[in-house]
């Protein structure tokens, strides 16, 4: 007696299709809610290549800008807070890169640092979820470093997201604050410029123009390469953002 293939058949068929389905999904702009929040893979991440140049690792010119110097004069200092900080740094992935250079700035600085990643997160996912006003009430931080738009670099009806980054930005309150913007590996649709009109130029540290030297994902930026980002931006909070604290390089790291 043979046996009926076809109940084995629709199996495999409703496994394709289910697979298929999630797939057209994690490249659709938004999410879908249905008393929970149907989760997207990084499926779009991962197979969207840059624009307008190739898919190539990047070489990160390890050099400070030039208008950063890495001394400061003795009016400059006179304006940097050099109390101890708690400093949270939080965001999408890109936190991974920078924390480990960050944690080297905290112990030579004497401040504090929490890091809470969030892979994959979007400015929706931090505005409709009130993480960001939950982290600040459970550690308490005195200073807030936040990064988010990488996964928001190509994305359509780009104006959309502004209510999004305000409520963000709401949810800081009164604290200390710089949003250190997307390392972009081509040009974006407008998150950068969405993000400094509401936050301001003095609080937003913009690493778009910086040349990076690529993971193979082509996307996140090297430890190594994150360590001289780390770098830049601590130079940048001493002297040029609107709440300078104190973050002299460390002489090891």
């Amino acid at each position: 007696m043979k046996s009926n293939p076809q109940p084995l058949f629709e199996v495999v068929m409703i496994c394709l299709v289910t697979l298929f389905t999630l797939a057209v999904y994690s490249f659709i702009d938004y999410e879908i809610k249905f008393g929970v929040e149907l989760k997207k893979s990084e499926m779009k991440a991962f197979f969207t290549p840059p624009q307008n140049q190739p898919f190539i690792r990047q070489k990160f010119d390890l050099a400070l800008p030039k208008i950063i110097s890495r001394t400061l004069k003795s009016d400059e200092l006179a304006r940097v807070d050099t109390s101890s900080q708690t400093i949270l740094l939080t965001g999408d992935s890109m936190c991974e890169g920078l924390m480990f250079r960050f944690n080297d700035y905290v112990k030579y600085n004497n401040h504090k640092i929490k890091t809470v990643i969030w892979y994959g997160s979007t400015t929706i996912k931090w505005s409709e979820s009130d993480s960001l006003k939950k982290l600040i009430d459970f550690y308490k931080p005195s200073y807030v470093f936040f990064t988010t738009g990488s996964n928001e670099l190509f994305i359509r009806n780009i104006q959309e997201r502004e209510k999004h980054i305000q409520n963000i930005v709401s949810q800081v309150g009164s604290r200390k604050f710089i949003w250190i913007g997307p390392p972009n590996w081509a040009e974006d649709t407008g998150i950068n410029d969405l993000i400094v009109k509401n936050v301001g130029q003095d609080r937003f540290f913009e690493s778009k123009n910086l040349q990076f030297d690529r993971a193979s994902d082509g996307a996140h930026p090297t430890f190594k390469s994150a360590a001289v980002w780390a770098d830049t931006i601590s130079a940048w909070v001493m002297q040029k953002s609107r709440h300078k604290i104190m973050l002299k390089r460390p002489k090891k790291s």
